[in-house]
């Protein structure tokens, strides 16, 4: 409900300019940047199939939306929540000093799940945090994604910034952080003192002095159409200025969505001059030249895609997608930096299996023209 009212008074913003005030609540509406990537894209696959994309429907409305004495109440995912085993992993739900939910990402029904004994392990009395306090992502509740940590947590660094709020003024950030190597490096690069960071994870229940809950499409469904740009901006990335390797983006080391002919993908690659790269075992910024140095790069799904970010207009990518996977969010960062996007599914070993397997034939061809 209360979104909706936010929808209506931006789409009013738009012919004033104006902080709109509730009780305890501050509206400040940024339509200008409420644009995400639209377009349904289907994308033909290299094996001659058609690949479409999911596009949900999101909320329209983007701005700050400050909140005097807000109450933050996280809990931990359970049962088969596939971040479960993460124990950093939070969900968060928002809360005005009232009582009213307010909508800061993708969870609801507060009260239900209290009502429902959802809330027993939240501490009654809240941790106070004086000051303004920034809420960044919270949208996924796996804290150790880096497309999410990047597109969701860093992203809304740079829309606060645009939205008019000082940053200087921040008495701390509060986001999903386990405090990893490469979270502090991003944090570092983009101006956010460790200092001033404060773990979701930290408890279970938060009330603040003054919340600021950034609003937005969030997520890799809806990819705002500022994104690459705002984190290049944030970062304050500098690109190479020879775009000439060839780059395979191994997933030998990863838990899940392993490829299980990777070795026969590799051995055909490396006829081609192909790099075979970890991304696990980069820095950062030894990430981000990579990729700003790659004219082509294929990998199969998965977070080291982000990198896309940092990819030269005109790169070739080719991305082997998992079948039944539909969502947009690399094809979008691809879109949105020029880049020569192609798509060749990989199918399950079998039902039971979670492996996955790609057919060469296909690749071949594709390599066969670069």
């Amino acid at each position: 409900m209360l979104l909706t009212i936010l929808n209506t008074l931006c789409r009013r913003q738009q012919r004033r300019s104006q902080r709109i005030n509730l009780v305890s609540l501050s509206w400040i509406p940024q339509p200008q940047l409420a644009a995400t990537v639209d377009r349904i894209l289907d994308t033909p696959t290299l094996d001659h199939r058609q690949l479409q994309w999911d596009r949900p429907e999101v909320p329209t409305a983007a701005g700050l939306l400050q909140a005097r004495g807000a109450h933050i109440v996280s809990i931990k995912p359970r049962g088969e929540h596939f971040a479960s085993a993460d124990p950093h992993a939070r969900q968060i739900y928002a809360l005005s000093r009232f009582g009213l939910t307010l909508p800061h990402g993708r969870r609801k029904g507060f009260w239900t799940k209290l009502l429902r004994g959802r809330m027993r392990g939240v501490a009654v009395k809240a941790h106070y945090l004086a000051g303004k306090t920034l809420l960044l992502g919270a949208y996924y509740d796996d804290c150790n994604n880096y497309y999410h940590f990047w597109a969701d947590v860093m992203a809304d660094l740079w829309f606060s910034r645009q939205a008019g709020l000082d940053l200087t003024q921040v008495s701390q950030f509060l986001l999903p952080y386990s405090g990893c190597r490469w979270q502090q490096d991003i944090l570092q690069r983009c101006g956010i003192a460790l200092t001033k960071v404060v773990p979701l994870s930290q408890s279970s229940h938060l009330q603040c002095a003054e919340l600021v809950l950034p609003l937005r499409a969030k997520g890799s469904y809806r990819t705002p159409v500022w994104l690459n740009r705002a984190l290049r901006e944030l970062s304050d990335f500098q690109p190479a200025r020879n775009a000439q390797r060839r780059l395979y983006i191994a997933r030998l080391d990863a838990n899940k969505r392993k490829l299980q002919n990777e070795a026969q993908i590799i051995a055909l690659l490396q006829q081609h001059q192909f790099e075979i790269i970890s991304c696990s075992a980069l820095s950062v910024i030894e990430q981000q030249q990579l990729f700003s140095q790659a004219a082509v790069v294929i990998a199969p799904h998965g977070a080291a895609l982000t990198n896309l970010l940092w990819c030269a207009p005109g790169t070739r990518i080719l991305e082997f997608v998992p079948e039944g996977h539909h969502n947009p969010g690399f094809r979008d960062l691809a879109t949105l930096g020029k880049l020569d996007y192609a798509v060749l599914q990989s199918g399950k070993v079998s039902p039971q299996s979670e492996e996955l397997w790609l057919d060469l034939q296909p690749l071949q061809r594709y390599l066969q023209q670069l």
